[in-house]
């Protein structure tokens, strides 16, 4: 990837600078809504690993979702638009690998009697009964919006046929002769697992292409700053330059907190205190490579055991072996193991957290921490007998609790169940959170922002030439409405979607 030469005040030009701090997914994508929306502006993403995309959002197990483990139909629904949202959009830029080659359709149990993990016997926090008919309320919401929608049949078949009741001899070969007795209905899906390795090399390539873009990589920005200039107020950013080991400044008139880890911090230094407040999570994910016959292949698919153990076994990919057998390998979780420690997010990370972020903990440690989760898969699922555990990756998500429920993912209280808040927020004064609590929501949250910051950004961009809100006061009825037809014409060049909000 190309690097433009570091700036020390505002963008070359003189142009407005809008800056992200954090080049997940989540950044990523508001950079490129920014780009087409205004590409007279400069965007400058900030990020402290060596490419953007390979933190947490690298490690996403692309798990597929349409809302269907959701006790709240609200929440569900806001799942499946946004799942439909954001594949429309990677179709729109031309991404090759949306889904990942391998099993499809996604296999939900839903447990009625408790499950044995690990020794402990974990109770249903759902009886099925409640969580049944939210099945049904989520396909009736995807027939009344998707049936006429051709990108919904292509990418996931009709929206009458999203979810389907399984009968035992449907659903048991997925499952081992144990785990059975406790399940209380079983359903497949239409829901497909997302290839998120392939989504984050086709971000960053097109990334690169955008030529109003800069990327700031080996970034690590340790303090902002409100400051007033002779361009008018705007933030300090300093920034720690892992190329060559010098602290460095520069200013934007924009910012978007995309960082996770380090929004709290931010936001402190910024006088811009949290009214609900929220957390990082450090969060295990084990990979498993399973290597079976190929007549057994439809043992495995992306298959969730939900209301109490949350277990979930997520196909990344398959690759047939010359002597016929099938390895695919799997992303992993067990909630009881996968959630590591959570930490409130305005506190500086404790330094066994930063160590596993960062990759800085032995392969040993790894192995011996992400054990139990392959035996919960093994206790669980019938095609991980033979599984082998190949890779352990680390990652923060981000988990608000601003009503003061329970943080117990075991709790029915504990707000993982009924979530309002996809994880972005207006600041004011120019500033921005996009934290997009999950993968799904990032386009959602690039197009809020982009509206947030419609009052700022208007009048930058028209005809690639820097109109100021004053001089468009001056302009008289000529020149307004003169400009109001350039506005247009720049609108009708912008491909944003705008549907599902």
């Amino acid at each position: 990837m190309a690097y433009s030469k570091y700036h020390s005040s505002v963008g070359s030009n003189n142009r407005p600078v809008f800056a992200i701090i954090g080049g997940g997914i989540a950044g990523s994508v508001q950079a490129i809504h920014l780009a087409e929306k205004y590409p007279s502006i400069e965007i400058h993403i900030f990020d402290k690993n060596e490419e953007i995309l390979t933190g947490t959002s690298s490690m996403n197990p692309g798990r597929p979702t349409f809302g269907f483990h959701y006790r709240h139909l609200q929440t569900a629904t806001f799942c499946q638009d946004n799942t439909v949202k954001f594949t429309k959009f990677l179709d729109r830029i031309g991404c090759p690998n949306i889904f990942a080659k391998a099993p499809q359709n996604g296999i939900y149990a839903l447990m009625k009697n408790p499950a044995q993990v690990l020794g402990d016997s974990v109770k249903p926090v759902f009886n099925p009964d409640e969580i049944q008919p939210v099945f049904e309320q989520i396909r009736d919401h995807a027939i009344a919006k998707y049936s006429n929608d051709t990108d919904f049949k292509k990418n996931f078949g009709s929206p009458d046929q999203i979810c389907r009741q399984l009968k035992e001899d449907e659903y048991n070969h997925f499952f081992n002769p144990d785990l059975l007795e406790g399940i209380g209905a079983c359903y497949e899906t239409a829901e497909k697992t997302f290839d998120t390795v392939g989504i984050c090399s086709f971000l960053r390539s097109y990334i690169s292409k955008i030529k109003n873009i800069t990327i700031r990589s080996q970034a690590k920005v340790t303090c902002l700053e409100r400051v007033h200039t002779a361009k008018g107020a705007g933030y300090r950013i300093t920034w720690d330059d892992g190329r060559d080991a010098i602290t460095r400044h520069e200013i934007a008139q924009f910012i978007t907190l995309a960082c996770w880890e380090r929004v709290g911090i931010f936001r402190k230094q910024l006088g811009k205190p949290e009214i609900q407040p929220t957390y990082n999570r450090l969060k295990m994910l084990a990979i498993l490579d399973i290597e079976i016959p190929a007549d057994q292949l439809n043992t495995i698919r992306p298959i969730f055991v939900a209301s109490g153990p949350f277990s979930m076994i997520s196909p990344q990919r398959c690759v047939e072996k010359p002597d016929g057998r099938i390895l695919c390998r799997c992303a992993c979780t067990l909630a009881v193991k996968t959630n590591v420690t959570t930490v409130p997010d305005d506190r500086v990370l404790p330094t066994d957290y930063d160590n596993m972020l960062q990759g800085a903990v032995s392969p040993g440690e790894k192995i011996r921490m992400a054990t139990p989760i392959l035996e919960g898969a093994r206790q669980f699922f019938a095609c991980a007998g033979s599984a082998k555990l190949s890779e352990v990756r680390f990652g923060t998500v981000r988990v608000p609790y601003g009503g003061g429920k329970s943080v117990d993912l075991h709790d029915p209280a504990s707000e993982h169940h009924s979530r309002d808040y996809p994880g972005c927020s207006n600041l004011g004064d120019g500033l921005f959170v996009n934290e997009a609590m999950k993968m799904i929501y990032s386009v959602y949250n690039a197009e809020m922002i982009l509206d947030w910051a419609h009052a700022g950004l208007d009048g930058i961009d028209v005809g690639n030439q820097m109109v100021s809100q004053v001089s468009k006061v001056t302009l008289g009825r000529t020149g307004r409405a003169l400009a109001m037809i350039s506005e247009f014409i720049e609108s009708l060049k912008s491909t944003r979607l705008s549907t599902y909000r």
